[in-house]
């Protein structure tokens, strides 16, 4: 009787096997999750998130959104707002004395927390840092921000952009063209350089 048994148990666990193994195919009805533009689009998310109807109507009042993957982007910012190529009265190219951006505002984001972003690529890891880029995108679109670290909730008063400079060599190589396809994708028509 125990021999039955054991060659009974065998063809179990044989059988348990050979469904296993079926079973670890990606066409077997496993779920890919959703991509950061889908959430973003769905607006099933409280840290991803962009108040899509303020974007309906352009504003040229709103600030110009520049982010890098630390403070290296305020060089890029500072450049931005002491030149001056063109006259601001005419518009035409040629130096005034005035700053060409002198009545313009900016909202600057430094990923500290992720820099230097130029590492990723030679570690394998380019789509972490697509998805960083994406990131930083969505938050200088959105109105979400928090005021320091320790802050209980974040506020949602942060105004949205009319541009995005992407004051990182690195994020403008791996990642303006998924900004691109996520502001196409969303309906957004902003400047994004």
């Amino acid at each position: 009787m125990k021999q039955r048994w054991g060659n009974f148990s065998w063809i179990i666990v044989g059988i348990g096997a050979v469904l296993c193994c079926g079973c670890t195919g990606s066409d077997v009805g496993e779920r890919v999750p959703p991509s950061l533009v889908e959430v973003v689009q769905a607006g099933g998310s409280s840290l991803f998130s962009i108040d899509f109807e303020q974007y309906r109507t352009p504003d040229e009042d709103l600030p110009i959104g520049v982010f890098d993957s630390g403070i290296g982007g305020l060089t890029v910012l500072n450049e931005i707002l002491t030149i001056d190529r063109f006259n601001n009265l005419n518009h035409e190219p040629g130096s005034d004395g005035r700053a060409d951006f002198e009545n313009e505002s900016f909202i600057y984001l430094g990923d500290q927390a992720n820099m230097p972003y130029g590492n990723y690529p030679s570690e394998g890891k380019t789509a972490f840092l697509k998805e960083l880029v994406l990131k930083d995108a969505v938050f200088v679109l959105g109105n979400r921000y928090w005021v320091s670290g320790s802050s209980a909730s974040p506020r949602r008063d942060k105004p949205p952009v009319k541009a995005i400079v992407i004051a990182c060599n690195t994020a403008t190589s791996y990642g303006l063209e998924d900004i691109y396809d996520a502001l196409e994708q969303w309906g957004i028509p902003i400047y994004t350089v």
